[in-house]
């Protein structure tokens, strides 16, 4: 007679990103986990915060883990079994400037993703984000390094903003930058809106950014880097046209941006 295999008993691998951790009920732990596979899930880590715990230290966020669960395409929550860390990103965490940045890079992760397998920018999203990390830990400046990883994430979302012209009349002929109208803008639409008229050298350094991404980051650090200006634009535009709120970014724009 055949035996009957109970449905989930199966031990499903999987790497993630650890975007955050909150504690829940006494020793419980809620990781939220970015994957290659099934997008934005939630583990709970019985016992997590015990020091007893074996897990312990396999769980810290902003760390890339190999976590055993049973997966189901119905579920969104999933009880974590076990965690092994795959890369701790040292030094990363050992900067503040470079850990607060993780952490801003995760809230927008969060923000971006989708749990399950149909998020069709899963792979995409994780793969940004591990590279943002692996920019952060390799000692890159940590707010030029936020900006292309918001440029990277706004594009592929298409929310990217319009620097090779006026964003309302498409005049090549740009003066100023504005959140709200997503770009650049000429001095009558700039003047229309009362956004204040910007240097020549600060509107060519925000569209190498916008136009540069992660891959090109040392060739946008030999052109000027990234300035608080340049996040907070970017974090406007992402609020503004993607409807996110990510309050990570300002507050590492307070703590750490160059004015």
């Amino acid at each position: 007679m055949a035996m009957a295999v109970q449905a989930g008993t199966m031990n499903d691998t999987v790497q993630g990103l650890i975007l955050k951790q909150i504690d829940f009920k006494e020793y419980d732990v809620i990781l939220t986990v970015l994957t290659k596979e099934y997008g934005k899930i939630s583990l709970r880590a019985a016992g997590a915060g015990r020091m007893t715990s074996k897990n312990a230290g396999s769980i810290l966020p902003y760390t890339l883990a190999e976590f055993q669960l049973d997966y189901r395409p119905e579920q969104t929550m999933f009880r974590m079994k076990t965690a092994h860390t795959k890369k701790l990103y040292r030094h990363m965490h050992e900067d503040l400037a470079a850990s607060y940045a993780a952490g801003a890079a995760s809230s927008a992760a969060d923000a971006f993703s989708l749990p399950g397998e149909e998020f069709l920018e899963k792979e995409s999203v994780f793969e940004y984000t591990e590279k943002c990390f692996s920019l952060l830990d390799k000692g890159k400046e940590t707010s030029l390094v936020l900006c292309l990883y918001l440029t990277d994430m706004m594009d592929l979302f298409g929310i990217q903003p319009e620097v090779d012209g006026c964003a309302v009349c498409g005049s090549t002929k740009v003066a100023a930058i504005s959140a709200a109208e997503g770009g650049f803008l000429c001095s009558e639409h700039a003047k229309e809106i009362g956004a204040a008229s910007q240097s020549r050298e600060r509107l060519q350094r925000f569209r190498l950014i916008v136009k540069a991404g992660m891959e090109h980051i040392d060739a946008a650090a030999e052109a000027g880097g990234a300035e608080k200006f340049d996040l907070k634009v970017l974090e406007d535009i992402v609020r503004l046209h993607g409807g996110m709120n990510m309050k990570s970014f300002a507050l590492y724009n307070r703590l750490f941006s160059i004015e």
